[in-house]
């Protein structure tokens, strides 16, 4: 669990970043730079109202300043360094690989992966967040790809874009060659 100084620290940082004072945020939040300082320093913990003010007077998420993951705000992931594959993104199949791109930042729900495909091979998405944009852009090599029973051709630099839930789709490798598929779920906050 994230505590209240870590809260306060990354409120601070992000506040010092943006060139903005104490004043600049009490404009935009409505809540006095007393408390606001208050915050900062670690002596009280924001309520969840007065996190989505405070972030949206600093533009920032407000998940930013509550992630419990120690990432950071700019992430370059080498290929080394590679995280295991989205737990957002299951599939079932043969033939197939599924492999993390990037470990993800600060405040960030976008999870993306690397889809190979074998010759032949056969791979169907059998988790996606609920709600989201779903993208897969074909880097290399040529497939079939399947929407609700829907198939035709997915060839290189060929993308999809569609928003989540579905279900029913589907890949099938092309006859000569692995194909690379690069996949990105943006995961939405459910609107209710």
């Amino acid at each position: 669990m994230v505590t209240r100084e870590t809260v306060g620290a990354r409120i601070r940082e992000v506040r010092t970043a943006k060139r903005k004072t104490l004043k600049d945020v009490e404009a935009v939040s409505g809540f006095s730079s007393t408390h606001i300082s208050e915050i900062e320093r670690g002596r009280t913990s924001p309520t969840v109202g007065a996190l989505i003010r405070i972030a949206q007077a600093l533009d920032k998420d407000p998940s930013f300043f509550i992630e419990e993951r120690i990432l950071d705000e700019v992430c370059v992931t080498s290929a080394e360094d590679r995280p295991p594959a989205a737990a957002a993104i299951q599939c079932s199949g043969s033939g197939y690989r599924v492999d993390g791109l990037t470990r993800g930042v600060l405040g960030g729900r976008m999870l993306t992966c690397e889809l190979i495909v074998e010759p032949s091979g056969a791979v169907s998405f059998e988790q996606l967040p609920e709600f989201g944009d779903l993208l897969l852009y074909c880097v290399s090599g040529q497939c079939d790809i399947s929407v609700e029973g829907r198939a035709q051709p997915f060839h290189e630099g060929d993308s999809l874009h569609l928003e989540a839930p579905r279900s029913g789709i589907s890949v099938r490798g092309g006859p000569d060659q692995e194909t690379f598929i690069v996949v990105i779920v943006d995961p939405q906050e459910s609107v209710s």
